[in-house]
């Protein structure tokens, strides 16, 4: 698991706890609802937000997101969005599965 936070840390110095809940979650789901975000991690909606808004291509501060997933509106519920993993996010899934799966 250590090595699996410094995958992660390596895109990006401040990655905290709740930032990765988010992207596992998401890569787990790929496609989820971020109301399905709040309950699977039982983070608030401003939380779920936040960090779905800097794993994608734009933080909320400005500066660039780590562009790991992008959100578009939902087909069922044009209110609602999903959240999906962009090719950078299933490359970082792709090498934290490698990683949790190497013998310590």
């Amino acid at each position: 698991m250590y090595m699996a936070f410094e995958v992660l840390r390596a895109k990006e110095r401040e990655f905290p706890a709740q930032l990765v809940s988010t992207f596992l979650y998401i890569a787990n789901h790929n496609g989820c609802r971020q109301e399905d975000l709040m309950v699977g991690t039982s983070l608030s909606s401003s939380s779920v937000s936040r960090n779905v808004t800097w794993l994608g291509p734009k933080h909320r501060s400005g500066k660039d997101g780590l562009k790991l997933v992008y959100r578009e509106i939902d087909p069922d519920d044009p209110k609602r969005y999903r959240v999906y993993l962009s090719r950078k996010g299933e490359q970082m899934a792709t090498l934290l599965e490698n990683t949790l799966e190497e013998k310590l």
